[in-house]
């Protein structure tokens, strides 16, 4: 028997892929395709994050809550577009994060030591799920605590 027959060669030098080898393909095609269904859901809740810390920061010099507020709903509408139907029954793009400014808690508390703003709220992303054609809704929360002390940078030139 020489040393190259098809029985002494391992599977790979016989090009036939292993259960191992299936199963690595298998789960990294699985975790592509998760990745791709809820790797937008997550960027947007990090963009989210983003726009709210920013109102939060500019809560510090400005205490004009309920503008504030209204801006960061404007802000918030623009974050992210998603197909969808407008108010007179048509496809249009509408906005992911769509809420009031009742929907958000803004609550400054000047009195606590050092004094904090706390901002929340909650908004449904759908996820839509590729060649399954089947949709789902995902609850996302934003629940941020900011201090409002004016920072003191030292001397002004």
């Amino acid at each position: 028997m020489s040393r190259h027959e098809p029985r002494s060669l391992r599977r790979s030098e016989r090009g036939q892929v292993s259960w191992v080898t299936l199963l690595l393909l298998v789960l990294v095609g699985g975790g592509a395709y998760l990745a791709w269904t809820w790797g937008p859901v997550y960027i947007v809740q990090f963009e989210v994050k983003q726009v709210v810390r920013e109102y939060m920061n500019q809560a510090v010099k400005d205490p004009n809550d309920l503008a504030l507020k209204e801006r960061l709903v404007d802000n918030l509408r623009r974050v992210a577009q998603r197909d969808g139907i407008d108010r007179f029954g048509r496809p249009a793009r509408v906005p992911v994060v769509d809420l009031r400014p009742e929907d958000i808690t803004w609550d400054r508390d000047a009195s606590s030591s050092p004094p904090m703003l706390h901002v929340a709220f909650d908004y449904e992303h759908e996820v839509t799920y590729p060649f399954l054609e089947r949709k789902a809704a995902k609850v996302m929360s934003v629940d941020l605590w900011n201090d409002l002390t004016v920072p003191n940078w030292g001397i002004t030139r």
